[in-house]
């Protein structure tokens, strides 16, 4: 249905650009074929487990409902009540005299015919696959099993029931006589699909003959929502026949009916097509494209379409990917989201399923790019991050910063500890300063020395005149960088006194840090002493965080605990210190606790805590 009118009035120019127009779809098209191609080796997703699709597949489903008249059934009496169940066989392994095991899941009772009583009453309802899925192995051992147990004169009691459903455990009232039948769904399926009608929402009515055998109901298998029949414990002759009405309909037939296209009437079709008729309006679906400014269309007829452009499918399929969508609203959830370069319009009719399709203004952009330029020579930039595996943390490395470690003077180790160099080199070529132990804090001759706190290397820089030949030599063949930055730096910036980025000075913040202190007038010497050996401590051990306080504290006191017990208003001071972080909150008393057992240890043994 192109603007045949509006197409004769165009100048030739403006039908040149009414072509160009519309050859714009042929890009976004060609993109979403090539994706189409690479999905199907690595889709991004199941097709199957979409929602659209799955509650497609549920209103294929049939629904029955089964009920018994009077006028058919005047012979029968005492059937009720009668029990009917949807059932499956749990083997194909049977004994002689006995049915085979069937498993249940909802039970209904009919309690009269459906000329008298309530509705709940007379009619059972279910649900069953698809015809389809109903032509497949498993499918087709459904059954649904009338039992009647009239002339026990049982029935179930109301609080059991909801309606015309009865629970699984109720019944086990029934074990004893009965009466049985059963209709198989295979039979089922065979006469509902020579109705043409069911796939276009109406209901279709059948009339089954199912005999009603007398047997026993084995009690034992009830429990487990499971029942067998016995025909051996009861007299053979007493079989009777019913006529049960039988009524189908897809599941998803009233919202079928609340669509204009499904109110087409098929009063004029023959008979002989009308199956044909019907299976190629189910799915059809009409697709328009528009083009020059929206003022023109094209679609199924029109010239010069191009073929990789679909303008009519059947299933509700997509038009430029081809998959099958199941209803005609699954088919907008897919164009909306999986085709975004488009803007889609949806209509229904009685007479078509139609789409309207346009392109959309600003999501297909050419790049801009200089006169002759081929845009595969252009630079392309692309910085990526580099993921850091992370690394489990022990309960031991968490204390990786105080280690107890002692030396003998003379020994081979102390004399190799001397000749290291403050300097490693790590794999990135980052340098940082080696870990080395403090000579002073060794205390010999007893097994309670005192932990050692690892110290952070002082960042001191090589000047020319103090660099051996050699070291300087292999200095030159390092990459050293800015701590800060991460940059590289130059040889000369490597052997420069300069101060690289206020990369921190041991000696200098302690310098600074009494000179600090000594403006203060109101606070004591051996305060000023406490309060520079903490800054001092929390600054070498990078102690950042309120969480870092508790193991600060204890190894604090591991470090200075011989100093402190020696001088008691310096440990006044730090027990009053302690106290103020309690009150804060940063310190718990349990490290409380410990801090001053590692302290009593030091005052006990006059060496080291115990």
């Amino acid at each position: 249905m192109c603007l045949q009118h509006l197409r004769a009035r165009l100048s030739p120019d403006e039908q040149l650009a009414a072509e160009k127009s519309f050859a714009l779809y042929c890009k976004p098209v060609e993109l979403y074929n090539i994706i189409q191609r690479r999905a199907v080796k690595n889709p991004a997703f199941i097709q199957r487990s979409l929602l659209y699709k799955i509650q497609a597949r549920r209103k294929k489903r049939i629904q029955i409902t089964i009920s018994l008249s009077g006028s058919t059934n005047t012979h029968a009496q005492n059937i009720f009540p009668l029990y009917v169940l949807l059932t499956r066989p749990t083997s194909n392994i049977t004994l002689e005299g006995h049915s085979p095991i069937y498993r249940f899941s909802r039970v209904c009772l009919l309690t009269s015919f459906s000329e008298f009583g309530n509705k709940d009453k007379t009619e059972a309802t279910f649900i069953i696959p698809d015809l389809k899925t109903l032509s497949t192995s498993r499918a087709c051992n459904l059954s649904i099993i009338l039992i009647s147990c009239g002339q026990i004169g049982q029935i179930v009691d109301e609080d059991n029931c909801s309606g015309n459903y009865v629970e699984g455990s109720s019944l086990q009232k029934l074990e004893g006589k009965c009466s049985w039948g059963k209709i198989g769904t295979n039979l089922l399926a065979s006469s509902l699909e020579k109705c043409v009608t069911l796939s276009a929402g109406e209901t279709v009515d059948l009339v089954s003959t199912v005999t009603m055998s007398p047997s026993f109901l084995e009690p034992k298998f009830l429990e487990d929502n499971c029942l067998t029949f016995c025909s051996h414990k009861v007299d053979a002759t007493g079989s009777y026949q019913l006529k049960v009405c039988i009524s189908a309909e897809e599941a998803g037939a009233r919202d079928l009916s609340l669509s204009p296209y499904s109110n087409y009437s098929y009063n004029d079709v023959p008979l002989s097509i009308l199956p044909e008729i019907i299976r190629l309006r189910a799915g059809n679906v009409i697709f328009n494209y528009k083009y020059y400014n929206n003022t023109m269309q094209k679609t199924e007829g029109s010239p010069s379409l191009p073929p990789m452009i679909a303008t009519f499918t059947e299933d509700f399929s997509c038009p430029f990917c081809l998959v099958p969508c199941g209803s005609f609203k699954g088919l907008g959830c897919h164009l909306n989201s999986s085709h975004d370069l488009f803007h889609f319009e949806f209509w229904v009719s009685e007479e078509c399923q139609a789409v309207n399709v346009s392109l959309k203004a600003n999501a297909w952009k050419t790049e801009l790019l200089a006169e002759g330029v081929d845009p595969r020579h252009q630079t392309f930039s692309y910085r990526s991050r580099l993921k850091k595996r992370r690394r489990l943390v022990t309960k031991d490395e968490k204390f990786r910063h105080v280690h107890s470690h002692c030396i003998e003077p003379g020994s081979h180790e102390d004399a190799h500890a001397g000749s290291e160099d403050d300097y490693v080199q790590r794999e990135n070529g980052l340098s940082v300063a080696d870990a080395s132990v403090d000579p002073s804090h060794t205390v010999h001759g007893s097994n309670l020395s005192p932990p050692t706190v690892l110290q952070f290397g002082k960042s001191r820089k090589l000047s020319v005149e103090q660099s051996d030949p050699r070291n300087r030599q292999l200095l030159q063949k390092c990459q050293f960088f800015h701590s800060h930055r991460a940059q590289p730096m130059a040889t000369e910036q490597v052997f420069s006194d300069h101060d690289s980025e206020d990369e921190v000075d041991d000696d200098i913040a302690d310098f600074e840090d009494r000179r600090m202190l000594d403006d203060f007038v109101d606070v004591t010497k051996d305060e000023k002493l406490l309060m520079h050996m903490w800054n001092s401590f929390v600054r070498k051990q990078r102690v950042l965080a309120d969480g870092h306080i508790p193991w600060a504290c204890e190894a604090f006191s591991r470090c200075h605990g011989q100093q402190l017990v020696q001088n008691p208003a310096l440990l006044r001071g730090w027990r009053f210190f302690m106290i103020k972080l309690w009150n804060h909150s940063l310190l718990d008393a349990r490290t409380m606790n410990a801090c001053n057992i590692i302290l009593q240890g030091y005052q006990d043994g006059s060496s080291g805590p115990k």
